[in-house]
């Protein structure tokens, strides 16, 4: 994994670090002094019989797709940097915010199930403790939660923006100032970027989806979740293919996403016509990965129409020379050439 070096790096993945250790901990702990869990607390409330309902799965499935959001978050910044992808920077921003949404969204989301599984039990006597109530033990940790998400979102865009100055000049001289390499390799960077932040939505959905609606119904179950491997292996061969310009195996992915995109729309054609707990959440996240994989598709065909012009070039020449070249201030002159000008400053993104 790619060590951070400059203090704008470091300042990125620190916040991103600190932000997803402090949601593991707070989701996996509560209060009253912060001393106990957050599912813990849900185990230890609810009671065995609580299987035969949906609902028990909705609370642990969206404590885990916030912590997973965290954690792979930290993981993309760590790769942005690596690549010096200022799209893949900007989208980690955007998907920040959207993480704090979803916090606002699961604290009121919690609300309402822990209320309503006290007051009705949907039906069942014998669903939870109902000597106890469970929300204003765990409603204290949900606030902080959230304010951690917004915190974080608030000091990662300045961070990102400085490191968006001096990766463009970066990329500038690795295209070495040509207006149309620019945009060929803009759209293999909106690629890539496409394609990761894609897997988040799209498993988020899976699991949503096989645990709350199908609910181990037959083989459905097991089909939807060998999709987890499967989209996983897609993700990373589609990079690999880009990446290395294999022209055969993009058209692969670009099939294997088409039919990404025939499942998504046929489950939400099911989720309209049921009504089922977490319907909400679980179509917000197909809609996105539907929109985020018709884009990746759209990318793919694009970038296998640009292979065989520099794409390779363009990478060795941005991360394989030392990255003290790479942060060149745009008034730094060689040694060898003290009377030449200062170049202009121009952004890729």
């Amino acid at each position: 994994m790619y060590r951070p070096t400059t203090k704008n790096e470091w300042w990125v993945c620190g916040v991103l670090l600190t932000q997803a250790i402090m949601t593991i901990a707070l989701e996996v702990q509560v209060t009253r002094l912060f001393l106990k869990y957050i599912f813990v607390e849900w185990q230890s409330w609810v009671t065995p019989t609580i299987i035969q309902v949906p609902v028990s799965y909705l609370i642990p499935i969206n404590l885990a797709i916030l912590i997973f959001a965290g954690v792979y978050m930290l993981v993309l910044a760590l790769d942005a940097i690596h690549a010096k992808n200022n799209i893949l920077l900007f989208a980690i921003c955007i998907s920040n915010a959207c993480s704090f949404a979803y916090a606002i969204m699961q604290y009121h989301l919690m609300e309402t199930t822990t209320i309503r599984l006290y007051e009705s039990r949907f039906g069942y006597p014998t669903l939870v403790d109902t000597t106890r109530k469970l929300w204003p033990s765990i409603q204290p940790a949900e606030i902080v939660v959230c304010i951690i998400a917004g915190l974080g979102t608030l000091v990662v865009v300045p961070c990102v923006y400085f490191l968006h100055r001096e990766y463009s000049w970066a990329i500038y001289k690795s295209v070495n100032g040509s207006r149309k390499t620019r945009m060929r390799y803009l759209f293999y960077e909106i690629f890539l970027v496409l394609i990761k932040v894609n897997f988040y939505f799209l498993i988020g959905f899976i699991v949503q989806y096989n645990l709350i609606y199908v609910h181990f119904r037959g083989i459905e179950y097991t089909l939807t979740m060998c999709l987890i491997p499967a989209s996983l292996i897609c993700m990373l061969l589609g990079i690999y293919f880009v990446q290395h310009e294999r022209t055969w195996g993009v058209v692969v992915i670009i099939a294997c996403y088409l039919g990404v995109i025939a499942y998504l729309i046929t489950r939400v054609i099911i989720l309209f016509e049921n009504s089922t707990v977490g319907k909400d959440m679980m179509l917000l996240f197909a809609f996105v990965s539907l929109m985020l994989t018709a884009a990746t598709v759209v990318c793919a065909i694009v970038c296998i129409t640009n292979f065989d012009r520099g794409f390779k070039m363009i990478n060795r020449s941005k991360n394989g020379s030392g990255r003290s070249s790479s942060y060149l201030q745009p008034n730094s002159l060689p040694l060898s050439h003290p009377d030449s000008r200062p170049p202009s400053r121009l952004t890729l993104d």
